[in-house]
């Protein structure tokens, strides 16, 4: 059994953030209530727990993605209307309303240096986890760790690493920052889920106003069919 899991650094350039309000690095609260702990919140926002989980991603093109991407019409709704569009010689998949943009900014930010984020990905920390989490794993009856759970839709897989990365501790201290994975709707888009901390200093670069002309907005915009107003 490996000694530990495996873990990695934020890039030294920095990552990006697509958020909301004023404060685009503040934990929003799940709809309805103060808490912000959800079994139908984010992939590692934590279920028996309440704290804090911030998103980012290494480009902001990982961000648009993870963000547009429920902004795509159902698979459904396409399969319904797919032979009727066609036959109309148009296919407009889904919008992307002004207001969106004008609710949210994308903010450029950099991680402490000694800042350690598991590494969900690598196969060392899978063989780490299967052995450390083989109860859970089993009444998950998940039948193995890997690549395909932690980037599968059952989000109890992913909750379940984040509370434990979040309660590792070093002298009393959080051992990880957060945790580093990859977006399961593509794996070009590399993604850092950060635990909410005081003791974190996370370092502001630049913060930026969400046009409809921004290039990364715009590529994934086309890669999903959406149109931005």
């Amino acid at each position: 059994m490996p000694r530990g899991p495996a873990v990695v650094r934020a890039p030294s350039d920095g990552v990006w953030r697509v958020g909301r309000g004023e404060d685009p690095l503040a934990v929003q609260p799940v709809e309805g209530t103060r808490s912000r702990r959800s079994s139908g919140a984010n992939r590692f926002d934590p279920h028996s727990y309440d704290y804090g989980v911030l998103y980012f991603g290494s480009t902001l093109q990982a961000c648009f993605a993870e963000t547009l991407a429920r902004l795509r019409p159902s698979v459904k709704l396409l399969a319904l209307v797919e032979d009727e569009w066609r036959r109309a010689g148009f296919m407009d998949a889904g919008s992307v309303p002004a207001d969106w943009r004008q609710r949210r900014t994308a903010v450029h930010v950099r991680f402490p240096k000694d800042a350690c984020f598991l590494d969900v990905e690598s196969p060392v920390t899978h063989q780490f986890l299967r052995v450390e989490l083989a109860p859970a794993i089993a009444a998950l009856e998940l039948g193995e760790l890997d690549v395909a759970a932690v980037r599968g839709p059952d989000r109890r897989v992913t909750q379940m690493i984040s509370e434990w990365a979040y309660m590792a501790r070093d002298d009393e201290k959080t051992r990880y920052s957060g945790i580093r994975y990859v977006s399961r709707l593509g794996s070009p888009w590399e993604c850092w889920a950060a635990f909410e901390d005081d003791e974190l200093d996370i370092e502001v670069l630049e913060r930026l106003p969400i046009t409809k002309d921004m290039p990364e907005l715009r590529e994934v915009a086309d890669l999903f069919g959406l149109t931005v107003f």
